[in-house]
């Protein structure tokens, strides 16, 4: 049973996580004192998909100003909380949130719909998330990755290892996007948040098989992945087919 700090609301948080994520604040709170505004948890530890001692608990911190000695004074706690599944937090201020919504819209709508204020004010729940832009930066991040994967492919060179790696490490950035884009097209419709049922959504609302993303998955969640080239080859050409496919259809998009 973890013990919640008063000024920190760890509610419906698991309790292998809570018992981290307590750890964090008691530390970083002190340490920044006055300057922080709010803190966040954000990504896969809130939902379903989270696994113990594997997934990496995210953070966002809302500051009212960013020096060089908050940078020092978080980067000292780097390592310990680092080895404990803890990735550096985002830090940004009021000013930034409000003048970047129109920039980074995939990843301000992600941070909407998957977070929990643990302390301090609540930041991200009314943001205002433009669908124009958020239709152009999916159909440019789209567009980027089928460069991406073209240019990883030469680099592997044929090397199976290399290949699957870059597979595995293209994966986890469709799911912001396919909420995105699910966001954009969905009426009066929730945008689901665990994996699964994001694909779903997605393989419905746009009519493309992703069923090599649903390998993958299996693939990360086995832990040990091992491909023979022509499997790695198989996923890779599925993998750049539907990211070629999505780019197509968002363009398509008024």
């Amino acid at each position: 049973m973890v013990t919640h700090d008063s000024s920190v609301d760890l509610g419906g948080i698991t309790s292998e996580a809570s018992r981290i994520i307590l750890s964090f604040t008691k530390e970083l709170i002190p340490r920044i004192g006055t300057r922080l505004e709010s803190l966040s948890i954000t990504g896969s530890c809130l939902t379903s998909d989270y696994i113990p001692g594997r997934s990496d608990i995210n953070s966002v911190l809302v500051l009212t100003e960013i020096s060089v000695d908050v940078l020092d004074r978080l980067a000292s706690m780097g390592k310990r909380f680092g080895n404990k599944h803890v990735r550096a937090p985002l830090i940004m201020t009021r000013e930034y949130i409000e003048r970047s919504l129109d920039v980074f819209p995939v990843e301000f709508l992600d941070i909407k719909l998957i977070h929990k204020t643990v302390y301090g004010k609540e930041m991200f729940v009314d943001l205002a998330i433009d669908k124009s832009m958020l239709r152009l930066q999916c159909e440019r991040e789209l567009k980027a990755n089928l460069i991406k994967l073209r240019q990883g492919y030469l680099s592997c060179t044929s090397n199976k290892k290399a290949l699957t790696l870059l597979l595995l490490e293209t994966f986890p950035g469709f799911f912001p996007l396919f909420r995105a884009m699910l966001y954009v097209t969905g009426i009066n419709k929730a945008v689901p948040i665990p994996k699964m049922d994001v694909l779903t959504g997605i393989e419905s609302s746009f009519s493309v098989s992703i069923d090599v993303l649903r390998e993958i998955h299996a693939l990360k969640a086995s832990k040990r992945v091992s491909l023979s080239h022509e499997q790695a080859t198989r996923l890779f050409n599925e993998v750049y087919r539907i990211t070629h496919e999505f780019s197509l259809k968002m363009d398509r998009i008024s």
